[in-house]
């Protein structure tokens, strides 16, 4: 299962489905980016977890395989569910697909807190041009064209994600804007 928020830490939960392919990789890529800054970062957990309501399934041999390919290890990832409770104590939810989205939305998660993992910091129209595709059944290909678009998406949004994070931060967002 995946860690529960630590105390002072901020949550990062990253929604799709059955959380064996794609949360799962984007859970672990995201953990990797934050180790390799090395102190730099304030606490932050990264939890993944699935609408479907999986419980207890591994992720997929594939994502598995891709994951560590590029020094991700999500062998012992779990699945879990996206619950309204542990939905309620992420500090940011990424959803991965507009219907995850609007799961999230439908669980009662304010639009401060929820983003599309390709869009994030912004709030765009047009969800579904943001999403990263469903590898599970997929070849191999599928699920390194998924991963690429995980990484490429956490590495724009990483700075924007431990500002967010960054208690010492007077802006709790930042919003692009000109002062």
């Amino acid at each position: 299962m995946a860690e529960a928020k630590s105390p002072g830490s901020y949550m990062v939960l990253l929604v799709c489905t059955g959380n064996t392919c794609r949360s799962p990789m984007a859970a672990g890529l995201m953990k990797k980016l934050l180790a390799d800054k090395k102190g730099s970062t304030p606490p932050i957990t990264v939890v993944s977890a699935g609408t479907m309501g999986l419980i207890g399934m591994p992720a997929t041999d594939l994502a598995i395989e891709v994951s560590a390919s590029y020094g991700v290890d999500i062998s012992e990832h779990l699945s879990q569910a996206a619950t309204p409770e542990l939905l309620d104590q992420a500090d940011l939810v990424l959803a991965l697909s507009a219907d995850h989205h609007e799961y999230c939305r439908a669980m009662g998660v304010p639009a401060e807190r929820l983003f599309m993992l390709r869009a994030f910091p912004q709030h765009p129209q047009g969800l579904a041009q943001y999403q990263i595709p469903d590898p599970i059944g997929g070849n191999r290909d599928q699920y390194q064209r998924t991963f690429y678009l995980i990484e490429e998406a956490l590495r724009r949004g990483l700075p924007a994600l431990i500002a967010r994070a960054n208690p010492s931060e007077t802006n709790d967002e930042p919003s692009g804007d000109a002062s």
